[in-house]
């Protein structure tokens, strides 16, 4: 009976490093997006003068396309074809720029628009992780590439797509 407890243990202990993994992988690939997003954002607003808030969701969507390139291929490791893949994406990601430009303008009316940029991403990184993982790039999702679980859940390689 203790032996099984200590397997189950070590299992869900497994299970959370794997999670893990692939939620710093999401981060570094968000942070690589969000960068640009927030140069984007910049560049539309002091040089094309552009108001903050159609800046954003500008450079929101710039930012979207390096996004998916990333997420697909270093978090979850997907070989899902992106004519099913690409548009959950950007439904996805079409929820979370409602919420970044809920966010970014309440936050950019009390405080610098690039400082409100970075709080509304917070956010929507949280939203998006979570649905791209259940929805997006789950595994054995009907209809879908074998290779739609997150990086290494099952001890695969990259596919090298």
């Amino acid at each position: 009976m203790r032996q099984s407890l200590d397997v189950a243990r070590r299992e869900r202990h497994r299970m959370r490093r794997l999670l893990d993994m692939s939620f710093v992988r999401y981060f570094a690939c968000g942070c690589i997006a969000a960068s640009l997003q927030v140069a984007t954002l910049a560049a539309l607003v002091e040089t094309a003068r552009l108001e903050p808030v159609y800046a954003s969701t500008i450079a929101f969507y710039f930012a979207v396309v390096v996004n998916y390139l990333l997420q697909r291929r270093f978090t979850f490791r997907s070989d899902a074809p992106h004519l099913k893949a690409l548009p959950k994406f950007l439904a996805v990601s079409t929820f979370g720029a409602g919420i970044n430009a809920v966010a970014f303008t309440l936050l950019s009316a009390v405080m610098h628009y690039a400082v409100a940029q970075a709080l509304a991403l917070l956010l929507v990184f949280s939203v998006n992780y979570a649905l791209s993982r259940a929805l997006i790039f789950r595994a054995g999702s009907a209809g879908e590439g074998r290779g739609t679980e997150p990086a290494r859940a099952a001890g695969r390689a990259p596919s090298g797509k």
